[in-house]
């Protein structure tokens, strides 16, 4: 094998291992303890801001404020197009339970969305969000979670950066915005999960609407393989 050609195998093998090497993950918390239903929660859009800040650079953000989707519970619906969702856990009706307008208080789940009504709530259980292009970042509102109910609130992300993140509690329900941006990583599932017997919700879901056409992977990849055959003809003539 020429030094050419050495050269040229090292790099797609180096090219491909960064592709497969950990990102780096940040995350983006905000808590407005006891704060009404119609706010102001400055710290949760404060957090909100900067998460979107930093996932705009990523790639296109899109948002789910699950304002078109049906009143009701259903353990499984699409939330987005390429973005389907996953609840466990009874149903416990209208204002607990399933995209829901109803809401009994801060410390129960409310909307978030301005000029919005509707928001996600599956008390006692997870809400896995699975996603058709892999996504860097993940972000989303939490309304009505309290001390008293909840002693563990997590989000878990698979992919080569799996790992498990414990959201911080309100003490007194109100608002609170909790997101992560994976730089260099991206993942497929992302799970929310609130074991307990607390009522709550989450809204205004952001994720990489982006889908690619085709991978940047595919395009360097093949763009290193289409060189070492240009290389190789050369010698070989």
């Amino acid at each position: 094998m020429t030094s050419t050609k050495r050269f040229l195998l090292m790099a797609a093998v180096l090219l491909l291992a960064s592709f497969a090497m950990a990102g780096t993950i940040t995350t983006y918390s905000g808590q407005d303890d006891g704060a009404g239903i119609s706010g102001p929660w400055p710290n949760s859009a404060a957090a909100q801001t900067a998460f979107l800040a930093a996932a705009g650079l990523l790639s296109p953000v899109g948002t789910i404020d699950f304002e078109n989707q049906p009143l009701g519970y259903s353990a499984n619906f699409t939330a987005a197009p390429g973005v389907s969702v996953a609840l466990t856990g009874p149903n416990y009706g209208d204002g607990y339970s399933g995209i829901s307008t109803t809401t009994f208080g801060n410390v129960y789940g409310f909307n978030t969305t301005p000029g919005g009504a509707k928001w996600l709530g599956f008390a006692t259980g997870t809400a896995t969000f699975t996603f058709a292009s892999p996504t860097e970042y993940f972000g989303f509102w939490i309304t009505g979670v309290q001390t008293v109910f909840t002693s563990r609130f997590t989000l878990d992300i698979n992919g080569a950066d799996a790992q498990t993140f414990n959201i911080p509690i309100n003490v007194n329900g109100g608002a609170q915005y909790f997101g992560i941006t994976d730089v260099g990583g991206s993942f497929t599932t992302a799970t929310i999960t609130n074991i307990s017997n607390d009522a709550w919700g989450i809204d205004d879901v952001s994720y990489n609407s982006a889908v690619p056409e085709p991978s940047s992977l595919i395009l360097l990849g093949s763009g290193i393989l289409g060189l070492a055959g240009v290389v190789r003809r050369k010698f070989i003539l």
